[in-house]
């Protein structure tokens, strides 16, 4: 039963990017239209599969898929045939929706150990995660904040009545409280930014000498920390959506582009984007997401290129995935994954 699933799941792949036969189409189709967990099999491989064909398709895909309903709907009245099938994994992180004013900023944050200074020192509290990301907690503010992996939001237990500061060592998302008159102010390993009501995403790992901040909606001020006051604006720069800005802390010096990684929050959705990216950059994806470095025995296969939507797979899932895809063979350590 196995080996017959695995060789259906081939197939099914095959049949998304328009490599299969005309055998091949009718025994997808056969298989599909005899149970619904088939179609369920199909309908998970064909989400996660919005390729860009290895190959021009010499069929209609949308007339196949109505196809393919067709026999579904028909087969629906008939008695369903137990099959095994790959089930929705469980999602590795498990953050709760909040639901928050048009208003509020999102703030993603990734930083190395920084602390700020006060004349008057106000009881100062944090939030900790340890080995996986953590639910959300809420700041003295109503300020939501989810905290990835190692990582430690620093914080007053009262904000002050004219302002509102952080420090964080390690990733966090923010979901900010808009209050014109008490700004918003993240500080992140010699880079400050200041919420002017937006989304947006700072990477700043400990050991690295770049810190990077992307802007998914709105616009940002980031400037260099001890900036004199009146002067931030032009110090620094002003993102807006779909921008990115990295900033080096041994020059000082803000570099402002255009942002193209699809990735930017997938630790906080569990969601891996991949659009005609090269196999070394998916394995790169792959060992932040899974925690996992890759050790590749023949390097040419890292030139080769997926499109594909991972929404939230195990590890092992995913790697099969790819193992159907490039006909490749992947085997599962403790702390490595072998790529053969």
């Amino acid at each position: 039963m196995i080996f017959e699933i695995k060789k259906y799941k081939h197939l099914i792949i095959k049949y998304l990017q328009g490599d299969a036969t005309q055998e091949e189409q009718k025994q997808v189709e056969d298989f599909i239209a005899r149970s619904a967990k088939n179609k369920q099999l199909f309908e998970s491989y064909r989400g996660l599969l919005f390729l860009t064909q290895k190959k021009k398709v010499e069929y209609n895909a949308e007339k196949a898929w109505e196809k393919v309903r067709a026999r579904i709907l028909a087969s629906e009245e008939k008695p369903v045939v137990s099959e095994a099938v790959l089930t929705r994994p469980v999602k590795k992180y498990t953050i709760r929706h909040y639901a928050v004013s048009a208003a509020a900023a999102v703030v993603v944050i990734v930083f190395g150990l920084f602390q700020f200074l006060q004349n008057d020192e106000p009881t100062m509290a944090k939030f900790a995660s340890g080995l996986t990301a953590a639910e959300p907690d809420v700041l003295p503010d109503g300020t939501v904040v989810a905290l990835n992996a190692n990582t430690t939001v620093n914080f007053p237990t009262e904000f002050d009545k004219d302002i509102r500061e952080v420090s964080i060592f390690g990733e966090a998302f923010f979901e900010v409280q808009p209050d014109p008159e008490k700004p918003f102010i993240i500080h992140a390993s010699g880079l400050n930014i200041k919420v002017l009501g937006t989304s947006f995403n700072v990477e700043a790992y400990p050991g690295s000498d770049f810190v990077k901040v992307t802007v998914n909606t709105g616009k940002v001020l980031v400037y260099p920390a001890g900036t004199p006051e009146g002067s931030e604006e032009t110090a620094g720069k002003k993102l807006t959506a779909g921008e990115i800005a990295t900033y080096s802390q041994k020059s000082g010096v803000i570099f402002k582009g255009v942002n193209d990684d699809l990735n930017v929050l997938s630790w906080k959705t569990g969601i891996l984007t991949f659009r005609e990216t090269r196999l070394a950059e998916v394995f790169k994806a792959f060992e932040q997401q899974y925690q996992k470095q890759f050790v590749i025995e023949d390097s040419t296969i890292l030139n080769q290129r997926l499109t594909a939507r991972f929404d939230n797979q195990s590890l092992d899932d995913a790697l099969e995935t790819l193992s159907l895809i490039f006909n490749i063979k992947f085997e599962n350590k403790e702390r490595h994954i072998m790529v053969h």
